[in-house]
Protein backbone atom coordinates (compact mmCIF):
# COMPACT_ATOMS: atom_id res chain seq x y z
CA UNK A 1 0.00 0.00 0.00
CA UNK A 2 3.12 2.03 0.58
CA UNK A 3 4.68 1.79 -2.44
CA UNK A 4 0.75 2.51 -4.28
CA UNK A 5 1.00 5.78 -2.87
CA UNK A 6 4.15 6.61 -3.36
CA UNK A 7 3.47 5.76 -6.88
CA UNK A 8 0.09 7.67 -7.75
CA UNK A 9 2.16 10.47 -6.02
CA UNK A 10 4.56 10.09 -8.46
CA UNK A 11 2.21 9.90 -11.84
CA UNK A 12 0.18 13.25 -10.43
CA UNK A 13 3.35 14.94 -10.06
CA UNK A 14 3.90 14.69 -13.71
CA UNK A 15 0.15 15.81 -14.86
CA UNK A 16 -0.58 19.21 -14.85
CA UNK A 17 -2.52 20.81 -12.09
CA UNK A 18 -5.64 20.44 -14.35
CA UNK A 19 -5.10 17.33 -15.93
CA UNK A 20 -4.79 16.08 -11.87
CA UNK A 21 -7.65 17.87 -10.69
CA UNK A 22 -9.83 15.86 -13.73
CA UNK A 23 -8.51 12.69 -12.45
CA UNK A 24 -9.43 13.62 -8.57
CA UNK A 25 -12.73 14.44 -9.61
CA UNK A 26 -13.53 11.21 -12.29
CA UNK A 27 -12.91 8.94 -8.83
CA UNK A 28 -15.09 11.93 -6.87
CA UNK A 29 -17.14 9.58 -4.83
CA UNK A 30 -14.85 6.48 -4.80
CA UNK A 31 -11.67 7.98 -3.22
CA UNK A 32 -11.13 7.89 0.17
CA UNK A 33 -10.82 10.58 2.01
CA UNK A 34 -8.98 10.99 5.26
CA UNK A 35 -9.18 15.48 5.58
CA UNK A 36 -10.78 16.79 8.42
CA UNK A 37 -13.88 17.62 7.96
CA UNK A 38 -15.82 21.30 8.32
CA UNK A 39 -17.82 21.42 11.61
CA UNK A 40 -21.51 22.93 11.23
CA UNK A 41 -23.34 24.07 13.93
CA UNK A 42 -26.97 23.49 13.60
CA UNK A 43 -30.28 25.18 15.21
CA UNK A 44 -33.74 23.21 15.36
CA UNK A 45 -36.64 24.80 14.26
CA UNK A 46 -40.28 23.74 14.86
CA UNK A 47 -41.93 24.67 11.22
CA UNK A 48 -45.83 23.93 10.90
CA UNK A 49 -45.92 20.13 10.54
CA UNK A 50 -42.11 19.36 10.63
CA UNK A 51 -38.71 20.06 12.11
CA UNK A 52 -35.63 21.93 10.22
CA UNK A 53 -32.54 21.65 11.58
CA UNK A 54 -30.71 24.40 9.68
CA UNK A 55 -26.98 25.20 9.79
CA UNK A 56 -24.71 28.33 10.92
CA UNK A 57 -23.43 28.27 6.96
CA UNK A 58 -24.32 26.36 3.69
CA UNK A 59 -23.47 22.73 3.13
CA UNK A 60 -22.25 21.78 -0.44
CA UNK A 61 -24.04 18.84 -2.07
CA UNK A 62 -23.96 16.96 -5.31
CA UNK A 63 -27.33 15.82 -6.88
CA UNK A 64 -26.81 12.03 -7.42
CA UNK A 65 -30.82 11.43 -8.68
CA UNK A 66 -32.77 14.23 -10.77
CA UNK A 67 -35.52 15.44 -8.29
CA UNK A 68 -38.39 18.04 -8.29
CA UNK A 69 -36.95 21.14 -6.09
CA UNK A 70 -40.54 22.08 -3.91
CA UNK A 71 -41.37 25.39 -1.92
CA UNK A 72 -42.56 23.17 1.12
CA UNK A 73 -41.35 19.85 2.24
CA UNK A 74 -44.24 18.06 0.74
CA UNK A 75 -44.19 16.22 -2.49
CA UNK A 76 -47.42 17.82 -3.45
CA UNK A 77 -45.98 21.41 -3.06
CA UNK A 78 -45.52 23.72 -6.01
CA UNK A 79 -42.51 22.85 -8.19
CA UNK A 80 -39.74 25.22 -8.60
CA UNK A 81 -38.10 23.28 -10.73
CA UNK A 82 -35.51 20.53 -11.11
CA UNK A 83 -32.13 19.24 -10.17
CA UNK A 84 -30.45 16.91 -12.32
CA UNK A 85 -27.84 13.96 -11.52
CA UNK A 86 -24.16 16.45 -11.15
CA UNK A 87 -25.55 19.62 -10.37
CA UNK A 88 -23.76 20.96 -7.25
CA UNK A 89 -25.91 22.88 -4.97
CA UNK A 90 -25.79 24.08 -1.35
CA UNK A 91 -28.22 23.53 1.55
CA UNK A 92 -29.21 25.51 4.66
CA UNK A 93 -30.33 22.41 6.39
CA UNK A 94 -32.79 19.24 6.52
CA UNK A 95 -35.97 18.23 8.12
CA UNK A 96 -37.16 15.22 9.75
CA UNK A 97 -39.11 14.54 7.50
CA UNK A 98 -36.89 13.29 4.81
CA UNK A 99 -36.10 16.58 2.65
CA UNK A 100 -32.88 19.14 2.41
CA UNK A 101 -33.40 22.54 2.54
CA UNK A 102 -31.56 24.25 -0.24
CA UNK A 103 -30.47 27.13 -2.63
CA UNK A 104 -32.04 26.74 -5.70
CA UNK A 105 -31.89 29.59 -8.68
CA UNK A 106 -31.74 32.66 -6.04
CA UNK A 107 -34.42 30.96 -4.05
CA UNK A 108 -34.46 28.62 -1.44
CA UNK A 109 -36.85 25.22 -1.53
CA UNK A 110 -36.58 21.62 -0.65
CA UNK A 111 -35.60 18.54 -2.13
CA UNK A 112 -35.81 15.23 -1.12
CA UNK A 113 -33.17 13.45 0.78
CA UNK A 114 -32.32 10.25 -1.61
CA UNK A 115 -31.82 13.17 -5.04
CA UNK A 116 -28.61 14.53 -3.39
CA UNK A 117 -25.05 14.04 -0.87
CA UNK A 118 -23.16 16.29 1.13
CA UNK A 119 -19.25 16.76 -0.49
CA UNK A 120 -16.40 15.98 2.17
CA UNK A 121 -13.97 18.83 3.07
CA UNK A 122 -11.42 17.52 0.15
CA UNK A 123 -14.31 16.95 -2.52
CA UNK A 124 -14.92 20.53 -1.95
CA UNK A 125 -11.56 21.89 -2.36
CA UNK A 126 -11.34 19.90 -5.41
CA UNK A 127 -14.53 21.32 -6.46
CA UNK A 128 -13.48 25.12 -5.52
CA UNK A 129 -10.03 24.56 -7.51
CA UNK A 130 -11.96 23.21 -10.53
CA UNK A 131 -14.47 26.25 -10.51
CA UNK A 132 -11.27 28.47 -10.12
CA UNK A 133 -9.86 26.93 -13.37
CA UNK A 134 -12.76 27.43 -14.92
CA UNK A 135 -13.26 31.02 -14.19
CA UNK A 136 -10.18 32.28 -14.97
CA UNK A 137 -10.16 30.28 -18.25
CA UNK A 138 -13.62 31.75 -19.45
CA UNK A 139 -13.27 35.04 -18.14
CA UNK A 140 -9.60 35.26 -18.78
CA UNK A 141 -8.75 37.46 -15.82
CA UNK A 142 -11.42 39.64 -16.33
CA UNK A 143 -14.29 40.39 -13.36
CA UNK A 144 -17.77 38.79 -14.35
CA UNK A 145 -20.61 40.51 -15.42
CA UNK A 146 -23.83 41.15 -13.15
CA UNK A 147 -26.21 38.31 -13.91
CA UNK A 148 -29.75 38.97 -13.99
CA UNK A 149 -32.23 38.21 -11.49
CA UNK A 150 -33.72 35.01 -10.90
CA UNK A 151 -37.77 34.86 -12.11
CA UNK A 152 -39.55 34.80 -7.80
CA UNK A 153 -42.80 32.32 -7.19
CA UNK A 154 -45.90 33.85 -8.17
CA UNK A 155 -47.78 35.16 -5.60
CA UNK A 156 -51.34 35.84 -5.26
CA UNK A 157 -52.42 39.65 -5.08
CA UNK A 158 -55.28 38.93 -2.60
CA UNK A 159 -54.71 41.18 0.47
CA UNK A 160 -55.05 39.43 4.09
CA UNK A 161 -53.07 42.44 5.96
CA UNK A 162 -50.18 43.46 7.93
CA UNK A 163 -48.32 41.77 10.39
CA UNK A 164 -45.63 43.52 12.80
CA UNK A 165 -43.43 41.40 14.40
CA UNK A 166 -40.75 43.04 17.44
CA UNK A 167 -39.85 43.60 20.80
CA UNK A 168 -40.46 46.56 23.29
CA UNK A 169 -39.88 49.33 20.48
CA UNK A 170 -42.57 47.70 18.44
CA UNK A 171 -44.58 47.46 21.71
CA UNK A 172 -44.28 51.43 22.26
CA UNK A 173 -44.98 51.80 18.24
CA UNK A 174 -48.18 49.95 18.38
CA UNK A 175 -49.25 52.28 21.53
CA UNK A 176 -48.21 55.67 19.76
CA UNK A 177 -50.41 54.80 16.83
CA UNK A 178 -53.59 53.96 18.99
CA UNK A 179 -53.06 57.12 20.39
CA UNK A 180 -53.31 58.30 17.69
CA UNK A 181 -55.55 56.75 15.54
CA UNK A 182 -57.88 55.15 18.42
CA UNK A 183 -57.01 51.92 17.69
CA UNK A 184 -53.82 50.27 15.42
CA UNK A 185 -54.99 48.94 12.12
CA UNK A 186 -52.00 46.06 12.02
CA UNK A 187 -51.40 42.97 13.69
CA UNK A 188 -48.70 43.46 16.07
CA UNK A 189 -47.01 40.35 17.58
CA UNK A 190 -44.49 41.60 20.27
CA UNK A 191 -43.07 41.77 23.54
CA UNK A 192 -41.50 43.98 25.72
CA UNK A 193 -37.72 42.66 26.14
CA UNK A 194 -38.16 39.61 23.98
CA UNK A 195 -34.92 38.22 22.76
CA UNK A 196 -34.02 36.10 19.67
CA UNK A 197 -35.44 33.25 22.55
CA UNK A 198 -39.03 34.76 22.40
CA UNK A 199 -39.07 34.96 18.41
CA UNK A 200 -37.60 31.15 18.32
CA UNK A 201 -40.06 29.46 21.12
CA UNK A 202 -42.88 31.82 20.94
CA UNK A 203 -43.29 34.57 18.45
CA UNK A 204 -42.86 33.33 15.12
CA UNK A 205 -45.44 30.69 15.71
CA UNK A 206 -47.78 32.99 17.13
CA UNK A 207 -47.45 35.52 13.87
CA UNK A 208 -47.35 32.30 12.14
CA UNK A 209 -51.34 31.57 12.63
CA UNK A 210 -52.20 34.83 11.00
CA UNK A 211 -50.00 34.93 8.13
CA UNK A 212 -51.43 33.93 4.69
CA UNK A 213 -52.03 34.67 1.39
CA UNK A 214 -51.11 38.11 0.32
CA UNK A 215 -50.15 39.19 4.22
CA UNK A 216 -47.18 41.73 4.59
CA UNK A 217 -44.84 40.80 7.36
CA UNK A 218 -42.52 42.93 8.99
CA UNK A 219 -40.08 41.80 11.46
CA UNK A 220 -37.77 44.33 13.40
CA UNK A 221 -36.36 42.57 16.46
CA UNK A 222 -32.44 42.78 17.82
CA UNK A 223 -31.37 45.72 19.87
CA UNK A 224 -32.16 43.71 23.04
CA UNK A 225 -29.85 41.18 21.53
CA UNK A 226 -27.08 42.46 19.21
CA UNK A 227 -24.78 39.89 19.80
CA UNK A 228 -26.99 37.21 18.08
CA UNK A 229 -27.42 37.66 14.69
CA UNK A 230 -26.63 34.54 13.23
CA UNK A 231 -29.42 33.07 15.50
CA UNK A 232 -31.89 35.23 14.08
CA UNK A 233 -30.96 34.78 10.58
CA UNK A 234 -31.14 31.36 11.10
CA UNK A 235 -34.90 31.36 12.26
CA UNK A 236 -36.15 33.96 9.91
CA UNK A 237 -35.02 32.52 6.65
CA UNK A 238 -36.83 29.45 7.96
CA UNK A 239 -39.76 30.97 8.76
CA UNK A 240 -39.81 33.43 5.76
CA UNK A 241 -40.00 30.97 3.25
CA UNK A 242 -42.61 28.64 4.79
CA UNK A 243 -44.50 32.36 4.55
CA UNK A 244 -43.27 33.22 1.09
CA UNK A 245 -44.48 29.56 0.31
CA UNK A 246 -47.87 30.66 1.15
CA UNK A 247 -48.25 33.98 -1.05
CA UNK A 248 -47.12 36.19 1.62
CA UNK A 249 -44.21 39.09 1.56
CA UNK A 250 -41.41 39.40 3.94
CA UNK A 251 -39.66 42.70 5.12
CA UNK A 252 -36.63 42.69 7.48
CA UNK A 253 -36.66 46.35 9.13
CA UNK A 254 -32.78 47.35 10.59
CA UNK A 255 -32.65 47.63 14.34
CA UNK A 256 -33.03 51.18 15.04
CA UNK A 257 -30.71 54.26 16.24
CA UNK A 258 -29.60 54.19 19.82
CA UNK A 259 -27.86 56.70 22.18
CA UNK A 260 -26.42 57.15 25.38
CA UNK A 261 -28.87 54.64 27.34
CA UNK A 262 -28.92 52.75 30.85
CA UNK A 263 -28.57 49.81 28.79
CA UNK A 264 -25.07 49.22 27.37
CA UNK A 265 -26.46 49.75 23.79
CA UNK A 266 -23.98 51.24 21.22
CA UNK A 267 -24.25 52.35 17.74
CA UNK A 268 -21.52 50.60 17.10
CA UNK A 269 -23.18 47.26 18.16
CA UNK A 270 -25.64 48.13 16.07
CA UNK A 271 -24.25 48.79 12.89
CA UNK A 272 -22.26 45.21 13.08
CA UNK A 273 -25.68 43.68 13.61
CA UNK A 274 -27.52 45.09 10.92
CA UNK A 275 -24.49 44.86 8.39
CA UNK A 276 -24.20 40.69 9.72
CA UNK A 277 -27.70 39.94 9.91
CA UNK A 278 -28.39 41.41 6.35
CA UNK A 279 -25.28 39.51 4.77
CA UNK A 280 -26.99 36.54 5.92
CA UNK A 281 -30.44 36.08 5.10
CA UNK A 282 -32.08 34.61 2.65
CA UNK A 283 -32.36 36.68 -1.29
CA UNK A 284 -36.66 36.80 -0.69
CA UNK A 285 -36.33 38.83 2.45
CA UNK A 286 -36.46 42.42 1.73
CA UNK A 287 -34.37 44.45 3.84
CA UNK A 288 -35.39 47.62 5.35
CA UNK A 289 -32.82 50.42 6.12
CA UNK A 290 -35.13 52.18 8.29
CA UNK A 291 -31.57 53.20 10.74
CA UNK A 292 -30.70 55.30 7.67
CA UNK A 293 -34.12 56.36 7.17
CA UNK A 294 -34.82 57.62 10.96
CA UNK A 295 -31.16 59.47 11.06
CA UNK A 296 -32.13 61.27 7.77
CA UNK A 297 -35.28 62.75 9.30
CA UNK A 298 -34.70 62.84 13.26
CA UNK A 299 -35.93 61.28 16.11
CA UNK A 300 -36.62 61.84 20.29
CA UNK A 301 -36.51 59.47 22.63
CA UNK A 302 -36.52 59.68 26.60
CA UNK A 303 -34.79 56.88 27.38
CA UNK A 304 -31.96 56.65 24.48
CA UNK A 305 -33.82 53.69 23.42
CA UNK A 306 -37.28 53.74 23.19
CA UNK A 307 -38.99 56.53 20.67
CA UNK A 308 -41.28 59.33 21.64
CA UNK A 309 -44.88 59.21 19.60
CA UNK A 310 -43.66 61.33 17.09
CA UNK A 311 -40.55 59.08 15.59
CA UNK A 312 -43.02 55.96 16.34
CA UNK A 313 -45.53 57.73 13.89
CA UNK A 314 -42.85 58.26 11.22
CA UNK A 315 -41.77 55.23 11.50
CA UNK A 316 -44.77 53.93 11.03
CA UNK A 317 -45.48 55.77 8.06
CA UNK A 318 -42.31 54.97 6.77
CA UNK A 319 -43.40 51.11 7.28
CA UNK A 320 -46.45 51.19 5.72
CA UNK A 321 -45.07 53.34 2.39
CA UNK A 322 -42.12 50.70 2.20
CA UNK A 323 -44.75 47.59 2.60
CA UNK A 324 -46.59 49.38 0.01
CA UNK A 325 -49.48 50.15 1.83
CA UNK A 326 -49.87 53.86 1.44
Amino acid sequence: MRYQKKKVGKKLAGLSVRAALILLLAGFWAVPVRAAEPEYLSEVIQMPGFKLEQWDRTRPMAVTLANEVRILPDPGAQSLGTVTAGQFIDSWGQTDTGWYFIAYNGMVGYVRYEAAAFLTAAQQEALALQEAIATEHLLGGKQPSQTAEQPQPVVEAQQAGVVFIGDSRMVTLQESVERKLGFCPVTVVAKSGSRYDWFHDTGASQADKVIGSGTKVLINMGVNDLSNAKSYATDVNAWAAAWIARGATVYYASVNPVWTNIYGKTEEQVSLFNSTLKGLLIPQIVWLDSNTYLKQHGFSSNDGLHYLDDTNLLLYQYYLTMLGMV
